[in-house]
């Protein structure tokens, strides 16, 4: 933990001391699928303090619970002197690591400079973003006490590994099959999802049933950092370590798909194409190979599912044009329900899993209905999994626990589209993609 110490000093009599109090600074990091949630619980408990306080973000005015980075500074109920809680979202799995594998994996954040961060119409909890003028965006990195994850410990690399508490779990993670923007893929089953994973892309036909669909939908996804590509090969039956063949975009408009790629060993080809990235390599399991990539972002992957695929190069993993012309394109991914809602803003389209739709949500809703909830909470609609609050082993008491309590408690309050609180579900899973019953 970053802690920094500061005295106050003042003269009641002849010479009467305040007792010093220690600052204290609390970084979090893990899934980008429950950043909401967490930045809203973490307002939420900084609310309840009753004291101004300031708080930074790296997007949009007023659009602080889509933040990648994050930074409150103020009284934190419970905790003496003033607390700092940095955030930034790179993964569940990465999130993971971070607390596992110091220093190799520190996350990276808004750096603790005093007024660095805010300016001074901040103070008072309005907000200042990073498209504000004279907003720095120092930043350093250190090891997080706290990581969030769309899966267990047990379904990552670091099962060996402990972490705090037993049961970490915290919430509902729901999610959604999605398709962008004009495409005609209105359900996908558990085997369709399996045969685009291991091929990359299927025949229209494959979703729809109509033999004259012959164009082709293509597999996109996170790379393996991501807690959702984990559940979403769990909860398929494919597997989270098999291999998978995904595309991710190279080049677009914004609005439409212009090149998309079968993800390259590395994340880029030698010389790099226009638009590739190497952090969509693979990174986690030592299984780097051609295809098995995806976009290291969820924000990202969310905006390209909110464009047209009308006329799109598709290139393999070499940059070779596969079909030798622009062709239409069709993506399905599988996505959180709050990036599911950003991409349907956008454009993008719900599907149904296993014949089973969120219709509400679907149709325009910010939040789950209480019809599209019971679906998750009776156990129809099985595209979940739990939420993950964990923190480092060696953190058993103090102020960063205080913290990890306040915000865990008031999770189940700010959930918004997210998910479901644990105690509202009538069925359950042992495992990450197991069996749902009661």
């Amino acid at each position: 933990m970053n802690t920094k110490f500061f005295a106050g000093l003042a003269i009641v009599s002849t010479a009467a001391a305040i007792p010093a109090y220690a600052d204290v600074t609390v970084d979090i990091t893990g899934a980008t699928a429950f950043r909401a949630a967490t930045l809203l619980s973490i307002k939420a408990r900084f609310d309840a303090s009753g004291v101004a306080y300031q708080y930074s973000h790296d997007q949009a005015a007023g659009a602080f619970s889509g933040a990648t980075r994050a930074i409150f500074k103020g009284t934190f109920p419970g905790v003496s002197g003033i607390t700092t809680i940095r955030t930034s979202f790179n993964g569940s799995v990465e999130g993971i690591r971070a607390l596992v594998d110091s220093p190799a994996s520190d996350a990276t954040y808004y750096s603790n400079i005093a007024g660095n961060f805010v300016t001074a119409a901040a103070i008072g909890g309005g907000e200042t973003h990073t498209n504000t003028v004279g907003f720095s965006k120092t930043t350093e990195s250190a090891q997080a006490e706290i990581a969030f994850s769309d899966v267990s410990k047990s379904s990552t690399p670091y099962s060996g590994f402990s972490l705090q508490p037993a049961n970490a779990a915290c919430g509902v993670v729901v999610f959604t099959m999605l398709t962008n923007e004009g495409s005609t893929v209105s359900n996908v089953t558990s085997q369709q999802f399996r045969a685009l994973m291991a091929s990359g892309m299927q025949p229209l036909s494959l979703f729809t049933g109509n033999p004259a669909d012959e164009t082709f939908v293509f597999g996109t996804g996170r790379n393996d950092g991501s807690g959702t590509r984990t559940t979403y090969l769990a909860e398929s039956g494919y597997g989270i370590t098999t291999p998978v063949k995904q595309f991710v975009t190279n080049v677009s408009t914004s609005t439409a798909l212009s090149t998309i790629q079968l993800v390259p060993a590395g994340g880029v080809n030698t010389p790099a194409l226009p638009g590739q990235s190497a952090a969509n390599a693979s990174t986690v399991w030592g299984q780097d190979v051609d295809g098995n990539g995806g976009y290291n972002s969820g924000s990202t992957l969310r905006t390209d599912m909110g464009k047209t695929g009308t006329s799109v190069t598709v290139l393999d993993e070499t940059g070779t044009d596969i079909f030798g012309e622009p062709v239409r394109a069709d993506l399905v991914t599988f996505l959180s329900l709050n990036d599911a809602v950003t991409a349907r803003n956008n454009g993008a389209v719900f599907c149904a899993y296993n014949g089973v739709k969120l219709d509400d949500i679907a149709a325009g809703g910010s939040t789950m209905s209480a019809a599209d909830k019971a679906k998750v909470t009776n156990g129809l609609y099985t595209a979940w999994g739990y939420q993950q609050m964990y923190r480092r082993n060696d953190i058993t008491s103090g102020d960063a626990v205080t913290v990890y309590n306040g915000i865990r408690n008031a999770i189940p309050a700010n959930l918004g589209a997210a998910g479901i609180p644990i105690a509202d579900m009538v069925v359950g899973r042992e495992v990450d993609g197991g069996i749902v019953a009661p």
